[in-house]
């Protein structure tokens, strides 16, 4: 996501991005300007970005200075984004997903396959928190502005329950037990053949794929790895998939994908975990066939976040929200 300026208040999503502050830090410290734009701008290309600066939108302290001055921490970069005739002047309109849960300090939403949770890279708009701040902003009457802030997140094809704050205490409040770890997360995947187990524990650390051709990939490792504990139970199987219920204990990226296919039994449609990583990369090219998604089965890989349960600072009780299993999850491996 955008880097936020200290001292602004939260950008209102609803409305297509027309200025950025940047404060320089450690990360963008002694990085031409040019390139420092590019690792915020991610969307944009390097020519545009000197388009940007040969064109007067660009300020670092307040004045104009050439693509290779290199920044220091503690400069503020300013850019003044240009409207674009193809951008859309309402980044949240069309984005569609079932209400579980709501009250005046939440909402918890079933979020389907395909739709990102924030906007990161070359995707803008049509995002759940681009629809959530098109429903709840109003910024010219602070009295009824709503600010919508992401509890946690899951990946783009994983579907399932996403709880969003609609109020600064509450989300702080809850913030805490995600980040300590009081907050019981339970998945659904369907995995291709089943686990040798009825039930069990993987516990793997996980750590860089250094034989992947795909950077970010992960595998389980012996060392220099992070710890990974994941408890896993089989629902229900058939010949070719089984239906497991998922119990991450730790939270590291990809962490269910890895385990499972460390098992071997990968997660159907899984483009990365799966036979063949090459799949993954077909993608990003935009090259996958029609003969490349028969092997694959979904388009998406079959993770589902079914439930989440917590301790509802407001109300002083336990909060449990629970998506039910998708029609696309449950054909593979029916009742």
């Amino acid at each position: 996501m955008l880097p936020k300026y200290p001292g602004e208040g939260p950008r209102d999503l609803s409305k297509p991005l027309e200025r950025l502050k940047v404060l320089v830090d450690a990360k963008l410290d002694g990085q031409r300007l040019d390139l420092a734009l590019t690792a915020v701008l991610t969307w944009r290309s390097r020519a545009s970005i000197h388009r940007l600066i040969d064109g007067h939108y660009v300020t670092l302290d307040g004045r104009e200075v050439a693509a290779s001055r290199r920044v220091r921490v503690g400069e503020t970069i300013e850019i003044e984004i240009p409207p674009n005739p193809v951008a859309n002047p309402d980044p949240g309109a069309g984005v569609e997903f079932p209400i579980l849960y709501e009250d005046q300090w939440m909402i918890a939403v079933d979020k389907p396959p395909g739709m990102a949770v924030h906007p990161s890279g070359r995707r803008l708009d049509g995002t759940l928190i681009h629809a959530l701040h098109r429903r709840f902003r109003n910024p010219d009457d602070p009295a009824h502005d709503v600010v919508p802030r992401l509890l946690h997140r899951i990946d783009v094809e994983t579907s399932g329950v996403v709880a969003v704050g609609l109020d600064e205490q509450f989300h702080h409040r809850v913030a805490r037990q995600f980040e300590d770890r009081l907050v019981q997360k339970s998945y659904l995947a369907v995995v291709h053949g089943c686990p040798s187990e009825p039930q069990g524990t993987i516990d793997a650390a996980i750590g860089p794929d250094k034989r992947s051709a795909v950077r970010l990939k992960l595998t389980t490792v012996e060392r220099d790895g992070l710890p990974a504990v994941t408890r896993y139970e089989v629902v229900r199987q058939n010949a070719d998939y089984a239906l497991v219920a998922v119990f991450p204990k730790t939270g590291r990226t990809h962490q269910i994908r890895v385990h499972m296919a460390a098992i071997g039994c990968p997660l159907v449609g899984d483009k990365l975990y799966g036979k063949d990583e090459r799949f993954f990369l077909h993608q990003l090219e935009g090259t996958l066939t029609d003969a490349h998604r028969a092997e694959l089965v979904l388009d998406r890989h079959a993770l589902h976040s079914h439930t989440l349960r917590f301790d509802h600072p407001m109300l002083e009780r336990e909060l449990l929200l629970e998506a039910p299993l998708p029609a696309d999850l449950a054909a593979l491996v029916p009742e």
